[in-house]
């Protein structure tokens, strides 16, 4: 999922990539990373950790997206990704795992 803010070619202001295990109603693997936040696409294992045996739906997406930004030390030009960066893996989540 690429966040941008029009529709063009340009590069996204903030991407999700989500990947997730659910079997038996649990989620048994998570792998999420972002991009538009760094050089190169960066992988959120503390993001990936919460999810892991956690029943998937909001409450789980929303608490685990909320790691998605901590330790970020922003400058005054770019603080707005880091809530932009957490409602894009939120919003993944959702799409991937389900509400």
């Amino acid at each position: 999922m690429k966040v941008r803010d029009r529709q063009s070619y340009e590069f996204a202001l903030a991407s999700a990539a989500v990947a997730l295990d659910i079997r038996g109603g649990v989620v048994r693997g998570a792998r999420v990373a972002v991009g538009g936040v760094g050089t190169v696409p960066w992988r959120l294992p503390k993001v990936e950790e919460a999810l892991v045996g956690r029943r998937p739906g909001r409450r789980t997406w929303t608490a685990a997206a909320a790691l998605a930004a901590e330790g970020a030390v922003p400058l005054s030009e770019n603080a707005f990704k880091v809530k932009l960066v957490e409602q894009t893996v939120r919003r993944q989540l959702m799409t991937i795992g389900g509400q």
